[in-house]
C-alpha cells in the first residue's frame, strides 16, 4: 500500500507521538509499503523541504507553529492524498486538514488519538479560560469530523472516546509499540542519587506539582531531581524556574539540557527512578521506555498510567502535592510496589495497524 502520514512533527523532533510514527513508518517501509510524510520542521537545522530517508519520502513545511500547520499543509496533503491509498494522521492540529483532504480526494482517513481531554482541559494550570475553552471546543469539533477510523492508544483512551457517544465500531485500540532491541545493551547502574523527569515541556505534565512536592520533603537523603525537557524556552519554563528559585531548591531541582536518545538512555539507567506526575496520559512512552530500562517509576497513576506501568512503581493518589511528597518519600526509603513487567512490542503494534489498513482497502 501507499500510505500518507500527516503529522505536525516528525524526526528529528522527538516526543511520544514522534516516536510512535517514526517506528511505525520505518517498520511499514521495511515490510514493503510506500510511505509519504507531510510534516513541519523546515526551520530546523540540517533538514530539507523534501528528502528520502530509509525508503520514506518526507515533505516538510516551514511552520514551527502548529496552528499555522493546520492551514498551510492542506494543499500539500491534497496533492499527495490523490497518489495514496489512505491517509493516517494524528490528534490534534493535523487532523482537520487530513479530514478535508480525505473528502476532496475520496480517500479514507485514520486518526490516532493519543489522548482525549474533554472537561479535563479546565483542570490544567497556567492556562487562561479562553485557551481552555478554545482547546475544549476544537477537540469536540475534531471528533465530529468524518474520519473513517479512530485509533485509541490504550484501553483508557478507548473508553474516553466511547464515552463521547462515538460508535465503538468506529474505534480501534492499538497500543503504541517499542523496539526493545534498542534497550537490550543498557545495564542498570543506580550510581547517582537522582530522580529524573524527562520528555515534553507541557502544562499537563505536572512538573510544577513535582517541584512543590520536593519542597515539602524534610530529608532528601542526598537525592536530586533532574528535569530533562525537550524544549528549553517558553512561558511555562520561565514559571518553573521562578517556582524553583522561590522555594530555594536550586541545589535540589536542576534543569538539564536535552540529549541524544542514546545518551538519554544511559542517563536514565544510571539514575535511581523516573517521576511522571502528569495530570493525565493517553499511553506514555516515557513510562514504557523507563520500564524497558528496568528503572522504577513514581507516577500520578492518572489516565493510562495505571494501565501501562508495571514492575517496581508507586502511584500517588489523589493528585495533590501531599500525596506526591509521600510517594517520593516511600521511593527514597526503597518501599516500592512491584507487579509483573509488561511489554508493548513494536511488531504487535505494526501488525495491528497493517491489519487495520488492509480492512479499509
Amino acid at each position: 500500500m501507499k500510505i500518507l502520514f500527516v503529522l505536525e512533527n516528525f524526526y528529528p523532533k522527538i516526543g511520544g507521538v514522534e516516536t510512535l510514527f517514526y517506528n511505525l513508518a520505518n517498520e511499514l517501509a521495511n515490510r514493503g509499503h510506500r510511505i509519504v510524510i507531510v510534516t513541519s520542521g523546515l526551520e530546523l537545522d540540517n533538514v530539507r523541504s523534501e528528502e528520502l530517508r530509509d525508503g520514506i519520502t518526507i515533505k516538510r513545511l516551514r511552520s514551527s507553529n502548529r496552528y499555522l500547520f493546520t492551514i498551510l499543509s492542506l494543499p500539500l496533503i491534497i496533492k499527495y492524498a490523490r497518489q495514496c491509498d489512505l491517509i493516517h494522521t494524528t490528534s490534534y492540529n493535523a487532523g482537520f486538514p487530513s479530514s478535508i483532504a480525505g473528502l476532496l480526494s475520496f480517500k479514507k482517513v485514520v486518526i490516532t488519538f493519543h489522548e482525549y481531554w474533554g472537561r479535563m482541559w479546565f483542570d490544567l494550570p497556567y492556562f487562561s479560560k479562553t485557551a481552555m475553552w478554545l482547546h475544549y471546543i476544537f477537540e469536540a469539533f475534531l471528533l465530529k469530523l468524518p474520519f473513517t477510523k479512530l485509533v485509541a492508544v490504550s484501553n483508557y483512551t478507548y473508553k474516553r472516546l466511547a464515552q463521547t457517544g462515538m460508535s465503538k465500531d468506529k474505534i480501534a485500540m492499538i497500543y503504541n509499540g517499542l523496539n526493545y532491541d534498542e534497550f537490550a545493551d543498557i545495564e542498570v547502574d543506580h550510581k547517582f542519587k537522582r530522580f529524573v523527569f524527562y520528555g515534553r515541556l507541557g502544562i499537563s505534565k505536572g512538573i510544577d506539582l513535582l517541584i512543590r512536592a520536593v519542597a515539602e520533603i524534610d530529608d532528601l537523603n542526598g537525592y536530586e531531581f533532574h528535569l530533562i525537557l525537550s524544549e528549553r524556552k517558553g512561558t511555562y519554563l520561565k514559571e518553573l524556574y521562578k517556582l524553583r528559585d522561590r522555594l530555594n531548591l536550586q541545589s535540589k531541582v536542576k534543569f538539564v539540557d536535552t540529549m541524544p536518545f542514546a545518551d538519554l538512555k544511559r542517563y536514565i539507567s544510571e539514575s535511581y527512578a523516573v517521576v511522571i506526575p502528569s495530570y493525565s496520559e493517553g499511553f506514555c512512552f516515557v513510562a514504557a521506555e523507563t520500564m524497558a530500562l528496568g528503572i522504577p517509576i513514581v507516577s500520578s497513576g492518572r489516565g493510562a498510567l495505571g494501565e501501562v506501568i508495571s514492575g517496581r512503581h508507586l502511584h500517588f493518589r489523589p493528585f495533590n502535592v501531599e500525596q506526591c511528597k509521600r510517594a517520593l518519600e516511600s521511593a527514597i526509603d526503597d518501599n516500592w510496589n512491584e507487579t509483573e513487567s509488561k511489554k508493548f512490542l513494536l511488531s504487535e503494534s505494526v501488525d495491528s495497524y497493517e491489519k487495520l489498513y488492509q480492512s479499509l482497502r
